[in-house]
Protein backbone atom coordinates (compact mmCIF):
# COMPACT_ATOMS: atom_id res chain seq x y z
CA UNK A 1 0.00 0.00 0.00
CA UNK A 2 1.60 3.43 -0.54
CA UNK A 3 2.32 6.14 1.54
CA UNK A 4 -1.15 8.38 0.46
CA UNK A 5 -3.43 4.93 0.57
CA UNK A 6 -1.93 4.70 4.24
CA UNK A 7 -2.52 7.78 5.38
CA UNK A 8 -6.13 8.31 3.99
CA UNK A 9 -6.81 5.34 6.23
CA UNK A 10 -5.27 6.15 9.07
CA UNK A 11 -7.26 9.68 8.99
CA UNK A 12 -10.52 7.20 8.07
CA UNK A 13 -9.79 5.56 11.44
CA UNK A 14 -9.44 8.72 13.42
CA UNK A 15 -12.60 9.93 12.20
CA UNK A 16 -14.09 6.96 13.19
CA UNK A 17 -12.80 6.77 16.61
CA UNK A 18 -13.42 10.60 16.94
CA UNK A 19 -17.13 9.69 15.84
CA UNK A 20 -17.31 6.42 18.26
CA UNK A 21 -16.10 8.96 21.57
CA UNK A 22 -19.19 11.73 20.38
CA UNK A 23 -21.69 8.89 20.23
CA UNK A 24 -20.51 7.62 23.44
CA UNK A 25 -20.60 10.77 25.47
CA UNK A 26 -24.24 11.44 24.19
CA UNK A 27 -25.26 7.96 25.01
CA UNK A 28 -24.25 8.47 28.48
CA UNK A 29 -25.20 12.22 28.48
CA UNK A 30 -28.61 10.97 27.73
CA UNK A 31 -28.58 8.11 30.53
CA UNK A 32 -27.50 10.17 32.93
CA UNK A 33 -29.92 12.69 32.72
CA UNK A 34 -32.57 9.66 32.56
CA UNK A 35 -31.04 8.40 35.57
CA UNK A 36 -31.50 11.59 37.53
CA UNK A 37 -35.04 12.16 36.57
CA UNK A 38 -35.97 8.40 37.48
CA UNK A 39 -33.92 8.34 40.86
CA UNK A 40 -34.53 11.89 41.87
CA UNK A 41 -38.03 11.76 43.24
CA UNK A 42 -37.37 8.51 45.28
CA UNK A 43 -34.54 10.12 46.98
CA UNK A 44 -37.44 12.98 47.55
CA UNK A 45 -39.46 11.05 49.10
CA UNK A 46 -37.09 9.03 50.61
CA UNK A 47 -35.52 12.01 52.73
CA UNK A 48 -39.08 13.76 53.55
CA UNK A 49 -40.19 10.08 54.73
CA UNK A 50 -37.97 10.88 57.78
CA UNK A 51 -38.89 14.82 58.55
CA UNK A 52 -41.78 16.11 60.56
CA UNK A 53 -44.73 17.82 58.76
CA UNK A 54 -43.83 20.91 59.69
CA UNK A 55 -40.56 20.34 58.23
CA UNK A 56 -42.33 18.74 54.86
CA UNK A 57 -44.59 22.00 54.41
CA UNK A 58 -41.99 24.35 55.26
CA UNK A 59 -38.80 23.19 53.32
CA UNK A 60 -39.45 20.37 51.34
CA UNK A 61 -36.29 20.63 49.48
CA UNK A 62 -34.35 20.35 51.95
CA UNK A 63 -32.13 17.40 54.85
CA UNK A 64 -33.76 16.67 57.68
CA UNK A 65 -32.27 17.78 60.78
CA UNK A 66 -33.05 15.02 62.38
CA UNK A 67 -33.73 11.62 60.71
CA UNK A 68 -37.19 10.08 62.38
CA UNK A 69 -36.88 6.59 61.57
CA UNK A 70 -40.10 5.92 63.82
CA UNK A 71 -41.85 7.51 60.90
CA UNK A 72 -41.02 3.87 58.89
CA UNK A 73 -42.08 1.87 62.79
CA UNK A 74 -45.55 4.15 62.35
CA UNK A 75 -46.16 3.08 58.91
CA UNK A 76 -45.26 -0.50 59.45
CA UNK A 77 -47.65 -0.78 62.54
CA UNK A 78 -50.27 0.84 60.55
CA UNK A 79 -50.87 -2.06 58.35
CA UNK A 80 -48.70 -1.56 55.39
CA UNK A 81 -47.01 -4.80 56.50
CA UNK A 82 -50.90 -6.82 55.68
CA UNK A 83 -50.25 -5.05 52.12
CA UNK A 84 -47.12 -5.91 51.54
CA UNK A 85 -47.88 -9.67 52.21
CA UNK A 86 -50.82 -9.66 50.00
CA UNK A 87 -49.40 -8.64 47.45
CA UNK A 88 -46.07 -11.04 47.72
CA UNK A 89 -48.44 -13.41 48.10
CA UNK A 90 -50.34 -12.44 44.71
CA UNK A 91 -47.22 -11.67 42.87
CA UNK A 92 -45.42 -14.91 43.75
CA UNK A 93 -48.27 -17.44 42.62
CA UNK A 94 -49.16 -14.94 39.94
CA UNK A 95 -45.38 -15.33 38.54
CA UNK A 96 -44.90 -18.96 38.94
CA UNK A 97 -48.45 -19.68 36.92
CA UNK A 98 -47.39 -17.67 34.05
CA UNK A 99 -44.11 -18.43 34.25
CA UNK A 100 -44.69 -22.82 33.98
CA UNK A 101 -47.71 -21.64 31.58
CA UNK A 102 -45.37 -19.61 29.39
CA UNK A 103 -42.51 -22.00 29.06
CA UNK A 104 -43.95 -25.05 27.75
CA UNK A 105 -45.98 -22.62 25.20
CA UNK A 106 -42.84 -21.33 24.31
CA UNK A 107 -41.17 -24.61 23.74
CA UNK A 108 -43.48 -25.75 21.51
CA UNK A 109 -44.19 -22.92 19.28
CA UNK A 110 -40.50 -22.66 19.34
CA UNK A 111 -39.41 -26.27 18.88
CA UNK A 112 -42.48 -28.49 17.59
CA UNK A 113 -43.96 -28.27 14.20
CA UNK A 114 -47.80 -29.13 14.23
CA UNK A 115 -50.83 -27.94 12.07
CA UNK A 116 -51.86 -25.03 13.29
CA UNK A 117 -48.74 -23.36 14.99
CA UNK A 118 -48.65 -20.54 13.47
CA UNK A 119 -52.47 -19.99 14.39
CA UNK A 120 -51.41 -20.37 17.78
CA UNK A 121 -48.81 -18.36 18.13
CA UNK A 122 -50.72 -15.35 16.38
CA UNK A 123 -53.88 -16.36 18.77
CA UNK A 124 -51.62 -15.64 22.10
CA UNK A 125 -50.28 -13.16 20.69
CA UNK A 126 -53.28 -11.30 20.04
CA UNK A 127 -53.63 -11.56 23.78
CA UNK A 128 -51.04 -8.17 23.36
CA UNK A 129 -53.78 -6.03 21.91
CA UNK A 130 -56.87 -6.99 24.32
CA UNK A 131 -56.74 -3.82 26.81
CA UNK A 132 -57.42 -4.96 30.36
CA UNK A 133 -59.93 -2.11 30.81
CA UNK A 134 -62.03 -4.04 27.85
CA UNK A 135 -62.37 -7.21 30.11
CA UNK A 136 -63.11 -6.35 33.17
CA UNK A 137 -67.32 -6.22 33.04
CA UNK A 138 -66.93 -10.01 31.37
CA UNK A 139 -64.10 -10.92 34.35
CA UNK A 140 -66.33 -9.79 36.89
CA UNK A 141 -69.17 -11.90 35.60
CA UNK A 142 -67.02 -15.13 35.29
CA UNK A 143 -65.74 -14.32 38.59
CA UNK A 144 -69.02 -13.88 40.21
CA UNK A 145 -70.30 -17.14 38.43
CA UNK A 146 -66.82 -18.52 39.31
CA UNK A 147 -67.42 -17.86 43.20
CA UNK A 148 -63.76 -16.62 43.82
CA UNK A 149 -65.15 -12.46 43.65
CA UNK A 150 -63.39 -11.31 46.57
CA UNK A 151 -60.82 -13.53 46.63
CA UNK A 152 -56.71 -13.88 45.89
CA UNK A 153 -58.00 -15.62 43.09
CA UNK A 154 -59.86 -12.68 41.40
CA UNK A 155 -56.57 -10.73 41.13
CA UNK A 156 -54.16 -13.88 40.65
CA UNK A 157 -56.08 -15.33 37.53
CA UNK A 158 -56.18 -12.05 35.40
CA UNK A 159 -52.72 -11.51 36.26
CA UNK A 160 -52.22 -14.89 34.85
CA UNK A 161 -54.35 -14.42 31.49
CA UNK A 162 -52.85 -10.77 30.63
CA UNK A 163 -49.50 -11.94 31.80
CA UNK A 164 -49.35 -15.37 29.11
CA UNK A 165 -48.97 -13.54 25.41
CA UNK A 166 -46.00 -11.19 26.27
CA UNK A 167 -43.48 -13.93 28.56
CA UNK A 168 -44.75 -16.40 25.94
CA UNK A 169 -43.30 -14.18 23.48
CA UNK A 170 -40.06 -12.87 24.98
CA UNK A 171 -39.31 -16.90 25.80
CA UNK A 172 -39.64 -18.10 22.46
CA UNK A 173 -37.71 -15.53 21.32
CA UNK A 174 -34.73 -16.61 23.17
CA UNK A 175 -35.42 -20.30 22.48
CA UNK A 176 -35.29 -19.71 18.97
CA UNK A 177 -31.77 -18.73 19.51
CA UNK A 178 -30.77 -21.55 21.68
CA UNK A 179 -28.40 -24.27 19.63
CA UNK A 180 -30.71 -27.75 19.22
CA UNK A 181 -27.70 -29.83 19.05
CA UNK A 182 -27.68 -29.90 22.99
CA UNK A 183 -31.40 -31.47 22.68
CA UNK A 184 -30.38 -33.75 19.80
CA UNK A 185 -27.39 -35.24 22.10
CA UNK A 186 -29.68 -35.57 24.52
CA UNK A 187 -32.28 -37.55 22.71
CA UNK A 188 -29.36 -39.60 21.18
CA UNK A 189 -28.88 -40.67 24.70
CA UNK A 190 -32.43 -41.95 25.32
CA UNK A 191 -33.91 -38.42 26.86
CA UNK A 192 -37.64 -37.81 26.33
CA UNK A 193 -39.03 -34.53 25.42
CA UNK A 194 -40.10 -33.90 28.82
CA UNK A 195 -36.20 -34.75 30.43
CA UNK A 196 -34.70 -32.79 27.40
CA UNK A 197 -37.47 -29.39 28.62
CA UNK A 198 -36.55 -30.01 32.21
CA UNK A 199 -33.10 -30.72 32.22
CA UNK A 200 -31.60 -29.06 28.86
CA UNK A 201 -33.91 -26.29 27.38
CA UNK A 202 -34.67 -24.41 30.89
CA UNK A 203 -31.23 -24.39 32.58
CA UNK A 204 -29.88 -22.73 28.81
CA UNK A 205 -33.16 -20.55 29.11
CA UNK A 206 -32.59 -19.21 32.57
CA UNK A 207 -31.75 -15.52 31.68
CA UNK A 208 -34.57 -15.13 30.19
CA UNK A 209 -36.35 -16.56 32.25
CA UNK A 210 -35.09 -14.25 35.31
CA UNK A 211 -35.97 -10.94 32.57
CA UNK A 212 -39.47 -12.55 32.52
CA UNK A 213 -39.57 -13.30 36.27
CA UNK A 214 -39.09 -9.42 36.87
CA UNK A 215 -41.41 -7.67 34.58
CA UNK A 216 -43.84 -9.82 35.35
CA UNK A 217 -43.41 -9.24 39.10
CA UNK A 218 -43.22 -5.29 38.42
CA UNK A 219 -46.34 -5.43 36.57
CA UNK A 220 -47.94 -7.68 39.32
CA UNK A 221 -47.21 -5.59 42.12
CA UNK A 222 -47.74 -2.08 40.66
CA UNK A 223 -51.52 -3.62 39.33
CA UNK A 224 -54.12 -1.05 40.44
CA UNK A 225 -57.27 -1.97 37.80
CA UNK A 226 -57.84 -5.75 38.70
CA UNK A 227 -57.39 -4.90 42.69
CA UNK A 228 -59.75 -2.29 42.74
CA UNK A 229 -62.89 -3.65 40.37
CA UNK A 230 -61.96 -7.79 42.40
CA UNK A 231 -61.41 -7.22 45.72
CA UNK A 232 -64.05 -5.66 48.85
CA UNK A 233 -62.64 -6.72 51.90
CA UNK A 234 -59.16 -4.59 53.66
CA UNK A 235 -57.67 -8.11 54.74
CA UNK A 236 -57.24 -9.19 50.90
CA UNK A 237 -55.70 -5.54 49.72
CA UNK A 238 -52.38 -5.36 47.85
CA UNK A 239 -50.25 -2.30 48.07
CA UNK A 240 -51.32 -0.54 45.05
CA UNK A 241 -54.74 -0.46 46.53
CA UNK A 242 -53.47 -0.49 50.08
CA UNK A 243 -51.62 2.68 49.91
CA UNK A 244 -54.88 4.68 48.43
CA UNK A 245 -56.32 3.81 51.84
CA UNK A 246 -53.17 4.13 53.91
CA UNK A 247 -52.70 7.58 52.21
CA UNK A 248 -56.44 8.63 53.10
CA UNK A 249 -56.32 7.67 56.49
CA UNK A 250 -53.02 9.48 57.46
CA UNK A 251 -54.44 12.97 55.85
CA UNK A 252 -52.35 14.56 58.34
CA UNK A 253 -49.39 12.53 58.32
CA UNK A 254 -47.67 12.88 54.91
CA UNK A 255 -44.39 11.76 56.54
CA UNK A 256 -45.81 8.38 57.38
CA UNK A 257 -47.39 8.07 54.25
CA UNK A 258 -44.25 8.48 52.23
CA UNK A 259 -42.31 6.06 54.71
CA UNK A 260 -45.37 3.78 53.41
CA UNK A 261 -44.18 4.14 49.55
CA UNK A 262 -40.87 3.75 50.77
CA UNK A 263 -41.55 0.90 52.10
CA UNK A 264 -43.75 -0.49 49.61
CA UNK A 265 -41.06 0.20 46.89
CA UNK A 266 -38.03 -2.02 48.76
CA UNK A 267 -39.41 -5.71 47.61
CA UNK A 268 -39.03 -4.71 43.90
CA UNK A 269 -35.94 -2.74 44.03
CA UNK A 270 -34.24 -5.54 46.06
CA UNK A 271 -35.82 -7.95 43.24
CA UNK A 272 -33.85 -6.13 40.72
CA UNK A 273 -30.81 -5.85 42.45
CA UNK A 274 -30.60 -9.53 42.74
CA UNK A 275 -31.64 -10.34 39.32
CA UNK A 276 -30.29 -7.45 37.17
CA UNK A 277 -27.61 -9.24 35.40
CA UNK A 278 -29.31 -12.36 34.41
CA UNK A 279 -32.46 -9.32 33.46
CA UNK A 280 -29.68 -8.05 31.15
CA UNK A 281 -27.92 -10.56 29.90
CA UNK A 282 -31.71 -12.21 29.26
CA UNK A 283 -33.29 -8.83 27.50
CA UNK A 284 -30.05 -8.97 25.32
CA UNK A 285 -30.09 -12.38 23.64
CA UNK A 286 -33.85 -12.59 23.72
CA UNK A 287 -33.74 -10.04 21.14
CA UNK A 288 -31.33 -11.93 18.48
CA UNK A 289 -34.46 -13.81 16.75
CA UNK A 290 -38.20 -13.25 16.21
Amino acid sequence: MSLTGKSSASRFDRRNTIALKIERFFAYLLFSVLSIFTIYPLIWIFTNSVKTDLELFSNSWAFPEVFRWENYVRAWEYGIAGYIWNSVFVTTISVLLNISISLMAAYALARFQFKGRNFLLYFILGGLMLAPEVSLIPLFRILSSLDIYNTYLAMILPNVAFGIPFTTFLIRSYMLSLPKEYEEAAVIDGANTFTVFLQIVIPLSRPIIASAMLLDAMRVWNEFMFALTFVLDEDIKTVPLGLMTFSGALREEWTVVMAGLIISAVPMIILFLITQRQFIRGLASGGIKG
